[in-house]
C-alpha cells in the first residue's frame, strides 16, 4: 500500500509539472505576409513601368500601353479583356499626343494658315488616333503566379504614327513635316516625363 501511495504521489507530481510546463506560453509565431504584390515575383520590366513613351531594345521610339484583367475564371475572356485594356491605354496616350500636337501646330502656324488648312488639320488629327491604334500590336502577356491577374502589353512605333501623318494627303507637305517633327519632339518630352 505504501508503494501504491508512493506511485500515486509521483504520478500526481508528474501531472502537476506537466500542466505547469504545458501552460507556459510559446512566443507568438511571426506574422505571415498576407498581401501578395507584383514585386514578390519577377515580372517583366514593362509590368512595373506601365504605359508611356519609351525607346525599346532596338532603340526604336515606341508607345506602350499596359492593361490587366483580374478575377476572371474564363481565361479567354480574361486575355481579351487585358488586351483591350492595353489598347485602350495606348489610345488614351495617342489622344493626348494628338491634342498636344494640334495645340502646338496651331500656335506655330496660326498666322499664315488658311481656314481650309486648319479644318484639314482638325480632321486629320481626329483620324490619326484610330488609325495609329489600329496599327498597334499586343506583344507580350504576363500572368501573376500568386493571383488571378493577367497583364497585356500593346505597342505602337512612333514611325507608324508618322506614316499615318504622311498618308494625310489633305494636309500640305509643310503641315505634315511640321507635325512629324513636333511628334518626334513630343515623344522625347514624354519619355523624359515618364509618361
Amino acid at each position: 500500500m505504501k508503494n501504491f501511495r508512493w506511485h500515486l504521489m509521483l504520478l500526481s507530481l508528474s501531472l502537476i509539472v506537466a500542466m505547469v510546463c504545458g501552460c507556459a506560453s510559446a512566443p507568438p509565431a511571426p506574422a505571415e505576409k498576407t498581401r501578395i504584390t507584383v514585386g514578390d515575383y519577377q515580372p517583366p520590366s514593362w509590368v512595373n513601368k506601365g504605359s508611356g513613351a519609351f525607346k525599346d531594345a532596338d532603340d526604336e521610339k515606341v508607345f506602350y500601353g499596359v492593361g490587366l484583367a483580374d478575377g476572371m475564371k474564363n481565361l479567354s475572356l480574361q486575355r481579351v479583356t487585358a488586351d483591350d485594356r492595353a489598347i485602350a491605354s495606348l489610345a488614351t496616350q495617342m489622344n493626348a499626343v494628338v491634342k498636344r500636337l494640334k495645340k502646338d501646330y496651331e500656335s506655330i502656324t496660326a498666322s499664315g494658315q488658311t481656314s481650309i488648312e486648319r479644318e484639314n488639320v482638325d480632321n486629320a488629327m481626329k483620324l490619326l488616333v484610330n488609325e495609329t491604334v489600329s496599327g498597334s500590336k499586343i506583344i507580350d502577356h504576363w500572368e501573376h503566379p500568386g493571383k488571378n491577374v493577367l497583364y497585356s502589353l500593346a505597342r505602337v512605333q512612333l514611325k507608324t504614327f508618322k506614316k499615318q501623318i504622311e498618308s494625310r494627303k489633305e494636309l500640305s507637305s509643310d503641315s505634315r513635316d511640321a507635325i512629324k517633327k513636333r511628334a518626334e519632339k513630343l515623344h522625347e518630352e514624354m519619355a523624359k516625363e515618364g509618361l
